[in-house]
């Protein structure tokens, strides 16, 4: 079971720094491949280049290749450290499967994107600290599976239920900047970094904060957008365009730090392979 940690009893220092870094291996190569999926869906409305497209792609294919290998490589590490792996490199097939299909126009597979994301989160939620950073975001982001799957109930949630459920959004999201470089810190602490003197630490604290910062703005904009529903009357044409254009802006801001988490990651664990992923 998942629990609350203290710096000399984190989740991953069950694992030596080889078994730990090689496990990130996995997880940073499946979270970059869920990234540039992802970014494609996101900026359907101005999609890039086919050209782009089909080298992103191509790369994407070439990480789950390397992240398979990496997993059968680590057939005698212990089983609860293959069962991350497994699950992250399984989520990552599944949601790219899933983002495929929307990006193709398949609307009907975005419920479905939340519900493997909210499935994951608690199956990962087994196997790590309560108040790892991931899994506080993983839980916050699980808030809005919930909202997603009344509004799928073509029945608008009354206010208070509206707020309710991103109060429990938003609680995840309460964590000091000091907690949160301690993590860091921590866990930096126990891989093995190619370059020592590399500032990895300092990049992945910063992205964090800011991918909890955009979580609370995208709680933020939820509010207000409920808010203008409900009392349309009361708000200006400004207001209106605002919400609209932070309703396109979020959702790509949330993708690029997240692309960014990973692409820091295989920066500092395996720099020899950066140079075909940093063009994206």
């Amino acid at each position: 079971m998942s629990k609350v940690c203290t710096s000399s009893n984190r989740w991953f220092q069950a694992y030596s720094p080889q078994h730990y870094t090689h496990y990130l291996k996995i997880k940073c190569l499946s979270e970059w491949t869920h990234g540039v999926y992802e970014k494609i869906y996101v900026h359907l409305d101005k999609p890039p280049a086919d050209a782009y497209v089909r080298e992103a792609i191509a790369t994407s294919k070439h990480a789950l290749k390397l992240a398979r290998q990496l997993r059968t490589e680590a057939r005698d590490y212990p089983a609860a450290l293959r069962h991350l792996m497994k699950l992250d490199w399984a989520y990552c097939i599944k949601s790219c499967i899933r983002l495929q299909e929307l990006i193709k126009g398949n609307i009907d597979r975005e419920f479905e994107l939340l519900e493997l994301e909210r499935s994951y989160i608690a199956q990962k939620s087994q196997f790590v600290d309560e108040d790892d950073l991931d899994i506080r975001l993983g839980r916050s982001s699980n808030a809005f599976a919930e909202l997603s799957r009344k509004l799928n109930s073509s029945r608008v949630p009354e206010v208070a239920e509206f707020n309710a459920i991103l109060d429990k959004a938003n609680k995840p999201l309460e964590i000091d900047l000091e907690e949160m470089i301690i993590q860091v810190k921590d866990s930096v602490d126990h891989m093995l970094i190619k370059n020592q003197e590399d500032k990895l630490s300092v990049y992945i604290i910063k992205n964090y904060d800011d991918r909890f910062a955009m979580q609370r703005k995208a709680i933020k904009f939820l509010r207000e957008l409920m808010r203008s529903i409900k009392t349309s009357e009361d708000y200006t044409e400004e207001l209106d365009v605002k919400l609209l254009n932070e309703s396109e802006t979020i959702p790509i801001e949330l993708n690029h730090l997240y692309f960014c988490s990973s692409k820091y990651l295989i920066c500092g664990l395996m720099p020899n392979e950066l140079q075909g992923y940093k063009r994206f």
